[in-house]
């Protein structure tokens, strides 16, 4: 069987606000990544954007953790703007 692995949406916005207290300022000038959080359906869920490697590492590590995992291809926001990652369930 191939079916997604449930991950818990209030567990993943407590810690993802946990993450967002702790992030330092965005820099302007730096290119932001983007990094998309999908049901899964495919359906994005809610985007994350820092200008922070640290910060990027951390969100990567927080998904991994809930059970999330990142996604073939490339990705697009619905506004257009390119995912640097999309991240979804994990497949058993």
């Amino acid at each position: 069987m191939n079916h997604a692995v449930a991950f818990d949406p209030a567990e993943l916005r407590r810690r993802l606000g946990e993450l967002h207290r702790e992030q330092p300022l965005l820099d302007p000038a730096a290119p932001a990544m983007r990094i998309g959080i999908a049901d899964a359906e495919g359906e994005l869920l809610h985007v994350v954007e820092t200008s922070s490697l640290s910060q990027a590492v951390k969100v990567f590590e927080l998904l991994g953790d809930l059970g999330l995992e990142p996604c073939e291809g490339r990705h697009r926001s619905p506004d257009g703007r390119r995912l640097t990652r999309l991240y979804s369930p994990a497949r058993d």
